[in-house]
């Protein structure tokens, strides 16, 4: 059922951007200055789970998500950065092998680091996608012992993120908003998908003449 409900989902964001961007570009309109952006995030992200042998109620898929992002605002809709950040996919209690189901313990936590492409739609609400690699970290546990601990990483590079920010302007340079996110691991083909409450504020800026 994960894996239909995650086709159902990359489909949507394709035909969303596949309609978005054409429209935004069309409508650009020139703004008077540049500024470089700093966005910080933190909220909770959920796994669609698409394990073949670990059942719902053996996945902990509400998980702890923090975000970064240094973005490149040009004149025009469209931006340019960097997006890292720090996401707990999941954790799982047991696994179903071929001598039946055993108690053992994993975690994932992932380290994107993606180049972002953002673009203003309207006021206050902005389009995201990003791409590029990721750090995969992981913990197995095959008992209660610590000598069965067993850590390590890996890295994935067929990697995308998309989804949308609202913010709301605090000030000149400070804003605050609501970033809903969509994050596919090529690799594992995982997905999560989170709510982060963001924080960002413009550390340079300048006029254009």
């Amino acid at each position: 059922m994960s894996a239909i409900i995650s086709n159902y989902i990359r489909w949507f964001l394709l035909l969303f951007w596949l309609i978005a961007i054409p429209v935004t570009l069309f409508s650009q309109t020139p703004e008077s200055s540049r500024s470089l952006r700093l966005m910080i995030g933190g909220g909770i992200g959920n796994y669609l789970n698409t394990f073949t042998n670990v059942l719902d109620e053996d996945v902990h898929n509400n998980r702890p998500a923090f975000s970064a992002k240094l973005m490149w605002q040009p004149e025009y809709r469209l931006r340019l950065g960097l997006e890292s950040g720090y996401y707990f996919i999941y954790s799982t209690t047991r696994i179903q092998t071929d001598n039946g189901s055993e108690k053992l313990t994993s975690k994932l936590k992932v380290v994107p680091l993606f180049l972002s492409i953002s673009m203003k739609v309207i006021n206050h609400l902005e389009l995201n996608f990003g791409t590029g690699w990721a750090k995969m970290i992981y913990t197995i546990n095959t008992s209660t012992s610590k000598k069965d601990k067993v850590n390590g990483n890996t890295y994935s590079r067929s990697n995308y993120t998309a989804g949308f920010t609202y913010t709301y302007p605090l000030g000149k340079k400070l804003d605050l908003g609501m970033e809903f996110k969509y994050i596919y691991l090529g690799k594992t083909d995982d997905t999560n998908i989170s709510a982060l409450l963001t924080v960002s504020y413009k550390i340079l800026q300048w006029k254009i003449r």
